[in-house]
C-alpha cells in the first residue's frame, strides 16, 4: 500500500496512528534478514523535530529511523540521486532580483520600480511562479492571450523581468530554492531506484505546497515507496474548507494505490475536567447553532486596554497555571501578527517566566544583528552618532555596559549628530571601526571578512573559555550568529561569481538587513511564544491565543502587488495558467484559529484588546464572538479584565511580589490624598552637613534666597541631565562664547577691546568669525536657524554698544573667582566663601569699573534688585573691588535678545552715563545698595547653614515653580505655608 492518507480533526489520534506505523516499519526493517531501509518521519518545522524525537524515545524507539523537515527530505533526495545543482540562497537571490529590476527598461512599472519594496515583491512573485512550475515562456504566452489592457501590460513587464532573472541565474550557474526542489524531484523520477524503497511518514501538515505534493506523488508512483501522510481534515466542516483541495488532490492516489483512513474525533487528549468544554469547542467551532455549554474554567476570555495590559493579563494567567503545577515548557502563547511578541517576552520574563521564541524576524530586530549592522554603518561616511552608540551597546561589546549609558547621556546633552563627532567624545580609540572603513575601501569581500570577524568577537566575548551552555538570549545570539555567517558566505560566493551583484559596503549592509533569522529552536524549558503555524504538530497543557483584533486575526485580504485575484482569474480563463488566489483569506484564517485553539489539553485563554494604549476603542476579532456563541454567559461574565486606567493590580490579584508592592503603595497613596509640601530637613546628619558648608556659588546663593528647593535641586542634588539644555540656555551659552571670542579677537587685532564707532567694522568682522566657527560645530536646520537668530540680535547689540561708547574698556572677560583653578580667590560674605564667573568687567579712568552680566532676554533695573532678590551683579561688583582692587561704579544686566537691548542696573552718575536714566544713582545710594545686598546674601548664607530650606513657588523662577514634583507646594502659597 504505497500511499496511506490519514485524515481527521485536530484531536483524532493521527499522531498515534503515524507513530505506531513508523515503529512497525522500523521493527520490520530491524527484523529483516537483509539490510532494509529505515523509515523517515517528516514534520513541518525544525521546532517539531526534537519533540517527536523525544516522543519516539519515550515509546521505546531509541535507535533507527530519522525525524526531519521537508527541506531535509529534499536534500536527502538530492544526495541519493546525485543532483548537485548549485543552489542560490535567499540573500544572494535578492541581490540578483534587485540587479535585474535595476537594469530593466520598464514603462508601466517604472514608478513602482523606484519604491523600496519593489525588488522584494518581485522576488516573491518569481518564487510563486516557480512553485507553480510556470516558466517565463509559459507566463509570457499566457499574458499575450489575456486581454487585460494596462494590467496585462504590467504583467508582461513582470514576465520579462522573470525571464531576465532566469537568464541571470543560468549565467551564474545557479538555481533558486524552488527550481532546486523541482530539479531534485526530476532527478528522482529519472532514476527512482536510487530511493531504495525507504518508507516515509508525514505528520503535522495541514496543507502541502506544489513541490511537496509532487514529492509525495513521485515517492508513491515512481519509487513505489510506502508513504503515510496525515492531514487535519474533516469533510463538510467550515473550519476545514481551506484544506479540502490538498486532501481531494491526494485522495484518488491513495484510493488507487493504498487506502484512506478517516479517523474520528477523540476526547481523551483533554484533561478530564476540561474535556467537556474543550471537546465542545473543537467540535462546534464555526458550525453555528447547537447547545451552549459551561466553560468550566477550561475556556477563558481576557479583555485588556492596550498591549501592555494584555501582556500582563497573560503573564498573570500563566503564573496561575505554573503555581497549579504546570511547567513553563507545557505552556504556549500564540500570536498571529508577531508585533506583540517583544512586549510579551519582556513582561513574561519580568514575571519570572522563562520564554522561548519560535519566530523569524529581520536581522535588524535582533540584539546581535542590530549591533552588527550599526557597526557597519558607523564605519561608512555620513554615519550617525546613534549607529556608533548602538554598536557599543551590543551585548558582549563592552565589559561594563554602564559606559555606554554615560556616553549616550553625553551625546544627547551635546546634541551630537554624527559618528565622527561622537568618536571624538569616546574616551578610547576604536580601531575596529578604522579596520572596517579600510576594508570597505578595498571591496565587498574584504568588508565581509572584517564584518564577520567582529560578529564572532562580539557574541563569543562573554562566553570565551567559560564552557557555557548557551540558553535564552545567549542561545538566540548563537543561532543568529550562525545564520548571519551563512548569509555572509552567500554574499562572498556571489562576489566571486559576479562582484557587481554584491556592490559596495552599503549594498552589503542593505542585503544583510533584509535577512530573516530564526530566533531559536524551542527546547521545551520555557513558555513557547510562537505563531500558530509553528505548533501544528504539538499540544500544550495551557494555550493563550492573543492579539485577537479585527484585521489582525483574521487578517484582512491583501492583494498581491502585481496580480490581484481578479487578474489571476482573468489570466486563468484566458490561458489556463492558474495561480493561487490571495484575497479569500477567511477560510485559511479560520483553519489557523481552529488549529490554535485545539492545541490546549487543560485550559485555553482567548485574549483581545478593547482599546489601544491611547484609549482609542479597538474592535475585537469576530473569532472571539464565535467562541462566545459556544458557551454560556458565564464565559463573558467571568472574563479577566485589565483596562487602561488600571495602572496597578488590585492587591488581591497581584501576580508577583513586585506587583503587590506597587499595588499596596498605590492603595496607601490613594488613602492619604495629596502629599504634603516638602518640609525643612530635620535629620541631624543633614543639618550638620548644611552647617558645615562654607563655600557657595554666587548664583547658587541667589537661587537659595529665591527658593530653597530650587537651590536643593540645582546646587546640592544636581541631577545629571541626559537631554540637551533648553533652547534659552543653549542660546545663552553660545552668546557668551561668541562675545568673549569677539572682544578678545578685537583686542588682538587692534590692541583694544573698546567698542567705539570707529571700531565697529573690525568688531563686526570678529563677531562673524566667531559665529562662523560655531557653525562648523553645529549640524541641522534647527541649529543653523538658531545661530542666524543669534547673529541678528548680536549685531543689534554691537550697534548699540559702539554708538554708546562710555569710555570704558572691556578688560576682564569671563573672569572667575573662588575655585581651585579660577583666576582669583573666593569672596568672603557672611562667613561663606563665594565663587563665580563674571561675564565682563569694563575698566575706566582711575580703576573705575562696571560689571556686566549677560542675560538671555531680561535686564533687571536696580529698583528691583532688593525686592526680587537679584544678588549676583552686586556680589560681582564686590568681588571686583575686593579681589581685583578696582573701584566699581556700576553693575548692569545686559539682555541679548528681544526688542530692548539696553542694559539695566545701577551706575554712579558722576562716573558714567546709565543707558536708562532711572538707573543712575549717586555714590551714597550705590554704596548703600551694595551694603544692603551683601547683608541679604549673608542672611541667606546663614539660613542655608541652619537648614531653612523652604519652598517658595512664586519666586522660584520667572515662570513660577520650577520643581513642583519635588516641593509639592501650592503655586500661590506664601513661604511660611510652604515650609
Amino acid at each position: 500500500m504505497p500511499l496511506t492518507l490519514i485524515t481527521g480533526p485536530a484531536n483524532a489520534a493521527k499522531a498515534g496512528w503515524v507513530l505506531g506505523a513508523f515503529r512497525e516499519a522500523l521493527g520490520r526493517a530491524a527484523s529483516a534478514r537483509l539490510p532494509a531501509p529505515e523509515p523517515l518521519l517528516v514534520v513541518p518545522t525544525s521546532a517539531d523535530v526534537e519533540p517527536y524525537q523525544r516522543e519516539l524515545v519515550a515509546g521505546g524507539t531509541v535507535f533507527g529511523g530519522d525525524v526531519l523537515t521537508f527541506d531535509r527530505l529534499l536534500r536527502l533526495i538530492a544526495q541519493r540521486t546525485g543532483y548537485r545543482a548549485r543552489r542560490i540562497g535567499a540573500v544572494a537571490r535578492a541581490r540578483v532580483v534587485r540587479a535585474v529590476a535595476a537594469e530593466a527598461r520598464l514603462d508601466v512599472l517604472a514608478a513602482s520600480a523606484a519604491s523600496p519594496g519593489f525588488a522584494a515583491a518581485t522576488a516573491d512573485l518569481f518564487a510563486e511562479l516557480q512553485r507553480a512550475m510556470v516558466t517565463p515562456e509559459r507566463f509570457l504566452a499566457a499574458v499575450r492571450q489575456w486581454d487585460g489592457g494596462r494590467r496585462a501590460a504590467a504583467a508582461a513587464e513582470v514576465g520579462r523581468l522573470y525571464a531576465a532573472y532566469r537568464r541571470r541565474l543560468d549565467r551564474l550557474g545557479r538555481v533558486d530554492g524552488e527550481g532546486w526542489a523541482w530539479g531534485a524531484l526530476d532527478a528522482l523520477r529519472a532514476d527512482p531506484a536510487r530511493w531504495d524503497g525507504r518508507p516515509v511518514f508525514l505528520y503535522g501538515f495541514d496543507d502541502l505546497t506544489p513541490a511537496q505534493l509532487d514529492a509525495v506523488e513521485t515517492l508513491v508512483r515512481a519509487c513505489a515507496a510506502d508513504v503515510a501522510l496525515s492531514l487535519t481534515y474533516e469533510p463538510g466542516r467550515a473550519a476545514f474548507a481551506a484544506r479540502a483541495a490538498a486532501v481531494e488532490t491526494l485522495r484518488p492516489l491513495a484510493q488507487a494505490s493504498g487506502r484512506v483512513v478517516e479517523l474520528p474525533e477523540v476526547a481523551e487528549h483533554y484533561a478530564p475536567a476540561a474535556r467537556p468544554a474543550l471537546h465542545h469547542l473543537e467540535r462546534r467551532l464555526f458550525e453555528g447553532g447547537g447547545e451552549r455549554v459551561p466553560p468550566n474554567g477550561a475556556v477563558r476570555l481576557l479583555e485588556a486596554g492596550g498591549e501592555r495590559a494584555e501582556a500582563e493579563l497573560i503573564g498573570a494567567a500563566l503564573l496561575e497555571l505554573v503555581r497549579q503545577g504546570a511547567a513553563p515548557g507545557e505552556l504556549a502563547v500564540l500570536t498571529r501578527s508577531g508585533d506583540e511578541a517583544p512586549l510579551l517576552e519582556q513582561v513574561l520574563e519580568a514575571y519570572g517566566l522563562p520564554v522561548e521564541r519560535a519566530a523569524r524576524v529581520p536581522l535588524a530586530r535582533t540584539r546581535l544583528g542590530a549591533g552588527l549592522l550599526a557597526y557597519g554603518r558607523a564605519a561608512l561616511p555620513g554615519a550617525a552618532a546613534r549607529d556608533l552608540l548602538l554598536w557599543l551597546r551590543t551585548p558582549g561589546k563592552l565589559a561594563t555596559p554602564e559606559g555606554a549609558d554615560a556616553f549616550e547621556a553625553q551625546l544627547r546633552r551635546n546634541e551630537v549628530a554624527t559618528a565622527a563627532q561622537a568618536r571624538r567624545l569616546w574616551p578610547a580609540p576604536l580601531p575596529a571601526l578604522d579596520a572596517l572603513a579600510g576594508a570597505a575601501a578595498e571591496g565587498a569581500a574584504a568588508f565581509l571578512d572584517v564584518l564577520e570577524a567582529e560578529l564572532d568577537a562580539i557574541w563569543t566575548s562573554a562566553h570565551e573559555r567559560r564552557a557555557h551552555v548557551l540558553a535564552g538570549h545567549d542561545g538566540s545570539d548563537a543561532r543568529v550568529a550562525a545564520q548571519v555567517r551563512a548569509a555572509i558566505a552567500e554574499l562572498r560566493g556571489l562576489a566571486r561569481d559576479d562582484p557587481a551583484l554584491v556592490g559596495g559596503a552599503a549594498d552589503v549592509l542593505e542585503a544583510l538587513a533584509d535577512v530573516e533569522v530564526r530566533l531559536g529552536a524551542p527546547a521545551g524549558a520555557g513558555v513557547l511564544l510562537a505563531d500558530p503555524l509553528a505548533v501544528r504538530a504539538r499540544r500544550f497543557r495551557g494555550v493563550v491565543v492573543c492579539g485577537l483584533q479585527d484585521g489582525a486575526f483574521p487578517r484582512h485580504p491583501a492583494p498581491e502587488p502585481f496580480l490581484d485575484d481578479a487578474d489571476r482569474r482573468a489570466l486563468a480563463q484566458a490561458s489556463g495558467v492558474a495561480l493561487p488566489l490571495h484575497e479569500d483569506v477567511l477560510a485559511r484564517e479560520r483553519f489557523l484559529f481552529y488549529s490554535a485553539v485545539s492545541r490546549a489539553e487543560e485550559v485555553l485563554f482567548v485574549s483581545f484588546r478593547s482599546s489601544d494604549e491611547e484609549g482609542e476603542p479597538e474592535l475585537r476579532s469576530p473569532f472571539v464572538d464565535d467562541v462566545r456563541d459556544l458557551f454560556t454567559d458565564e464565559l463573558w461574565a467571568q472574563r479577566g479584565r485589565r483596562l487602561l486606567a488600571e495602572v496597578t493590580w488590585p492587591p488581591a490579584q497581584a501576580p508577583t511580589p513586585l506587583e503587590l508592592r506597587r499595588a499596596q503603595a498605590a492603595a496607601a497613596g490613594a488613602g492619604r490624598g495629596e502629599p504634603p509640601p516638602l518640609a525643612a530637613p530635620r535629620s541631624p546628619a543633614v543639618l550638620a552637613g548644611l552647617a558645615e558648608r562654607r563655600a557657595e556659588a554666587a548664583r547658587g546663593l541667589e537661587a537659595f534666597d529665591a527658593c530653597g528647593v530650587r537651590w536643593l535641586v540645582e546646587s546640592l542634588l544636581r541631577p545629571q541631565r541626559i537631554e540637551p539644555d533648553p533652547e534659552p540656555m543653549q542660546r545663552g551659552s553660545l552668546a557668551h562664547a561668541v562675545l568673549e571670542r569677539t572682544l578678545r579677537g578685537l583686542r588682538e587685532r587692534t590692541g583694544s577691546a573698546r567698542l567705539t564707532p570707529a571700531a565697529r567694522p573690525e568688531a563686526e568682522r570678529e563677531l562673524r568669525t566667531a559665529l562662523g566657527e560655531l557653525r562648523g560645530t553645529r549640524a541641522g536646520v534647527r541649529a543653523r536657524a538658531a545661530l542666524r537668530a543669534l547673529e541678528v540680535d548680536l549685531l543689534r547689540w554691537l550697534d548699540q554698544e559702539c554708538a554708546q561708547d562710555d569710555g570704558f574698556e572691556p578688560l576682564h572677560l569671563e573672569w572667575s573667582f573662588g575655585g581651585e583653578q579660577d583666576d582669583g580667590p573666593a569672596l568672603e560674605v557672611g562667613g561663606v566663601r563665594l565663587s563665580g564667573r563674571i561675564d565682563r568687567i569694563d575698566v575706566g579712568p582711575g580703576g573705575a569699573a562696571i560689571v556686566r552680566d549677560y542675560k538671555n532676554s531680561t535686564g533687571y533695573p536696580r529698583a528691583a534688585w532688593a525686592e526680587d532678590g537679584h544678588l549676583q551683579a552686586a556680589l560681582y561688583a564686590l568681588a571686583a573691588r575686593e579681589l581685583l582692587g578696582l573701584a566699581p561704579v556700576g553693575a548692569l544686566y545686559q539682555p541679548l535678545r528681544g526688542r530692548d537691548l539696553r542694559p539695566r542696573g545701577a551706575v554712579v552718575a558722576d562716573a558714567a552715563a546709565a543707558p536708562v536714566e532711572t538707573d543712575s544713582v549717586d555714590a551714597a545710594e550705590w554704596e548703600a545698595l551694595l551694603d544692603e545686598l551683601r547683608g541679604r546674601a549673608a542672611d541667606a548664607a546663614a539660613r542655608l547653614r541652619r537648614g531653612e530650606i523652604r519652598a517658595c513657588p512664586e519666586r522660584c523662577t520667572p515662570r513660577g515653580c520650577g520643581y513642583p514634583g519635588i516641593c509639592r507646594a501650592r503655586e500661590l502659597a506664601p513661604p511660611e505655608a510652604a515650609a
